[in-house]
């Protein structure tokens, strides 16, 4: 059975003192307001071996980006997780695990947000066949509630949240190709799916949120729609199978878009609407394309000895 979440896995992390040159440590936010065509990704990454601090953040309003942040090289500084200010994203969690407030400030644009989760977080591993990815990962999904500020136009947003904390070594080369979604559909019935390409195979795991139990996802078969420039997602089927056998059928079209991502690793969110058994629900849809053989791909091409 996997752990459970803990108050302590809240906190900021420190690696140990024989951690590889990759341990990071990341926190992060994503929402979308289909009726504005409105979303945000908002991604804090330190990085102790360097002294560094990432801040990967954009808006989107009316389908459009209106704003970006791309800071890869701010100061690490000793901050805790739970009251944090870094480039220009301000978030703080309440007393509870549920909650968590963010203010974040562009050039020419203002963020207030409200994000509370539907259940207490989730832990995931995403270590599975041979990628390294975190020593540990939680996650949340739920609602979002605030507005936008932006020329003199005030968009109020109420829409659908995700939010995940991670720390560890990561590889990104153990992972040549994935896809991850989440949905929700109110406050009984969410999804948070993964579909990660190692050496050996297609791994998928991820968790539902049924009625007010965590069901854990253990096969999932995602079949995507990629436009010609072989990154943008345009539309997704997935069948979503959890490990007491419950099975449920998604789709979705890709509303607009977001180029999210920085050293070593990019991807473009889809802002999606998604479909469930006749119920529609709103999340992200984000593919990342095989860019090279993998290994089993090389062994047959007789290209290893």
């Amino acid at each position: 059975m996997p752990e459970p979440f803990s108050e302590a896995d809240r906190q900021r992390h420190s690696p140990a003192e024989n951690a590889p040159s990759n341990w990071q440590e990341s926190f992060f936010l994503g929402w979308v307001d289909l009726a504005s065509r409105s979303a945000g990704s908002h991604h804090v990454s330190l990085s102790p071996a360097r002294g560094t601090a990432h801040v990967w953040s954009w808006l989107v309003v009316d389908g459009m980006r209106i704003a970006r942040e791309a800071a890869h090289a701010l100061p690490l500084g000793e901050f805790d997780l739970a009251d944090f200010t870094l480039g220009g994203l301000h978030f703080k969690a309440s007393s509870g695990v549920r909650e968590l407030a963010l203010d974040a400030r562009f050039d020419n644009a203002r963020l207030k947000l409200d994000f509370g989760a539907l259940c207490d977080p989730v832990v995931l591993s995403f270590n599975v066949g041979d990628t390294k990815l975190a020593d540990r990962h939680y996650e949340a999904m739920g609602h979002v509630r605030g507005h936008i500020e932006h020329e003199g136009r005030t968009i109020p947003i109420a829409g659908a949240g995700w939010h995940d904390h991670s720390w560890g070594a990561r590889d990104f080369g153990t992972n040549p190709s994935s896809r991850w979604l989440f949905a929700v559909f109110g406050d009984d019935l969410a999804f948070s799916a993964f579909s990660f390409v190692t050496s050996f195979g297609a791994e998928q795991f991820g968790w539902v949120f049924d009625a007010g139990r965590v069901h854990r996802i253990t096969r999932a078969l995602f079949r995507s729609e990629i436009d010609n420039d072989g990154a943008t997602p345009r539309g997704v089927k997935a069948d979503l199978w959890t490990e007491e056998g419950r099975g449920y059928r998604l789709s979705g079209v890709v509303k607009a878009t977001g180029l999210t991502g920085g050293e070593g690793w990019f991807g473009v969110d889809g802002l999606t609407e998604f479909e469930c058994g006749g119920r529609l629900g709103q999340g992200f849809f984000e593919p990342a394309e095989l860019k090279g053989p993998t290994p089993a791909m090389r062994k047959e091409l007789g290209l290893e000895a």
